[in-house]
This record gives structure tokens, sequence and C-alpha cells, in this order.
């Protein structure tokens, strides 16, 4: 199965947010955002971050 990160995508775009905003507010690399923009996995760690991120 392949992954896909529309959802998140969404969501950003309804909370007026873009890319290099969730960087930010997560702590993220910009690697693991152009991972995310190629459909590829990233860590639960990542995700985790993301997720608390954003509430």
């Amino acid at each position: 199965m392949a992954l896909n990160y529309k959802p998140l995508w969404i969501q950003l775009a309804k909370k007026g947010l873009k890319k290099t905003d969730v960087i930010a507010m997560a702590g993220l690399t910009t690697n693991v955002m152009a991972q995310m923009g190629k459909d590829k996995p990233i860590t639960f760690k990542n995700l985790e971050r993301i997720c608390k991120a954003l509430s």
C-alpha cells in the first residue's frame, strides 16, 4: 500500500498553514517535508511531532 499525505495537505490548507510553518512548529527538517512531498515514509517520531504541533 502506498503512502499518501493528501489528507495532511488538506488540513494545512484549511488552517491556512504552509509547509514551512509546519517545519517550524514541529521542529522538522526540510528533508522530512521533502520526503512527505514525495509520499515517502517518515518516522513515527516525526509524525508524532506533526500531530502535536497541529493538535
